[in-house]
């Protein structure tokens, strides 16, 4: 993946153990022949996912940890690059960061997105997103019906991608929230876990827009399938939220 990165260069020993164990445990749910096994193993992954990024947050909070919010920088690849960037806004904000397109200019068949937010979610964007890339191109390319016209076929690969980045971020969203109520017993918004997490959340908006003090918004078309957005909704409930392949791919790539 090409990425640009501050503090994210030393990694502590603690991460690194992490990030292996949840490769780990998405190996063998990928290894495995039983749906089953695969299920408890990528849950089991997403769990483990949203349980360090809370206690990541926790230690911040008890002044154990230096962390400030930092930029990641993520390069995706056409086509689609606004649907793209849509997964990548969902992951970003499901982990408590902010996203915002670098637009390239007219004709580039790449463009950067950059990432606003403490070290350890940064991290977990990045792994997060180059799993899911990967899975959502092999998906779509999967199940894309033939016969279809090409802009039939654009626009089904459209609502694919955007449907497939929705329940993504449900799927994150809902994960962080069970892991709040596991610590505190408690859903409301004025746990003390959840008070954390805001507290957090507003130190990244004000990094966020110390750096990007002049954005604008836009819109990615959803494309008009809703065979394709169904698609991608079954697709990105199925997913597993990491891939063997992480270690080794280092690029958002064609889809």
């Amino acid at each position: 993946m090409s990425h640009g990165r501050g503090r994210l260069t030393d990694v502590d020993h603690a991460d690194d153990r992490r990030l292996d164990t949840v490769r780990a445990l998405l190996a063998k749910a990928e290894a495995t022949e039983f749906p089953s096994e695969a299920e408890a193993f990528f849950a089991k992954a997403s769990e483990l996912i949203a349980r360090y990024a809370i206690d990541d947050a926790l230690l911040w909070a008890d002044g154990d940890s230096g962390d400030a919010p930092d930029e990641l920088r993520l390069t995706v690849h056409a086509p689609y690059l606004a649907q793209k960037a849509v997964l990548v806004h969902a992951v970003a904000e499901a982990q408590g960061c902010r996203a915002v397109r670098l637009i390239a200019a007219a004709g580039e068949r790449r463009e950067q997105i950059a990432v606003v937010g403490f070290a350890s979610d940064l991290r977990w964007v990045e792994t997060l997103v180059t799993s899911l890339l990967v899975q959502l191109t092999s998906a779509m390319l999967d199940q894309c019906p033939s016969g279809l016209t090409p802009s039939a076929s654009a626009g089904w690969r459209r609502s694919f991608i955007v449907g497939f980045a929705e329940i993504v971020a449900d799927r994150l969203e809902t994960d962080r929230r069970d892991r709040v109520v596991a610590h505190d017993g408690s859903a409301s918004v004025s746990s003390s876990t959840a008070l954390v997490l805001v507290e957090r959340g507003e130190e990244v908006t004000v990094e966020f827009r110390r750096r990007f003090p002049r954005i604008r918004s836009s819109w990615a078309s959803s494309g008009s399938s809703r065979s394709g957005a169904a698609a991608g909704r079954r697709a990105g409930q199925e997913a597993s939220f990491g891939s063997r392949s992480v270690a080794g791919r280092r690029s958002l790539g064609p889809g």
